[in-house]
């Protein structure tokens, strides 16, 4: 598996190319059902984290939702 590079939440990061965007924000060490995720400048729906494969250049904006008083 090579490797790409892709910017997330404004930092370059390496991901291995045709990875998920569920894998990648699992790999941050976030569970995906717990946050919402703008890719390439497009809001996503949680189905989608598993079927969108990372390509060379994309964007992420991964935003956790936490929930509290």
């Amino acid at each position: 598996m090579s490797k790409i590079k892709i910017t997330a939440n404004g930092r370059e990061r390496p991901a291995d190319d045709s990875q998920t965007v569920a894998e990648f924000i699992e790999s941050l060490g976030i569970n995906p059902r717990r946050c919402v995720v703008e890719h390439n400048s497009n809001a996503m729906r949680y189905e989608e984290f598993a079927k969108v494969a990372l390509s060379e250049g994309d964007v992420l904006e991964v935003m956790q939702i936490v929930a509290g008083g």
